[in-house]
């Protein structure tokens, strides 16, 4: 590992939420520019771009459940106004 260990297991730690573009910019930045530093966090994101992708690619999309969906969005409703 090129970086600090703390910044490599954050790098891992975080991928997914990278990969799927579920991250701030800032922390996006940060991240990648340890990827530009660092070779074996660049491979080990790359393995788990693959992952995510075989994954995807064997995963038929099936939609949740009518029942499912409209429970979800109950329970959602009453977080949400019970926190606001």
């Amino acid at each position: 590992m090129s970086g600090s260990d703390e910044q490599c297991r954050e790098v891992l730690e975080r991928a997914f939420e990278y990969l799927d573009g579920e991250m701030a910019e800032l922390d996006c930045a940060k991240l990648q520019a340890h990827l530009e530093e660092c070779a074996s966090c660049l491979a080990q994101l790359a393995e788990d771009e693959k992952l995510k992708r075989a994954i995807r690619d064997g995963c038929p999309c099936e939609s949740a459940p009518e029942q499912l969906r409209a429970r979800i969005l109950v329970q959602i409703t009453e977080v949400s106004v019970s926190a606001g």
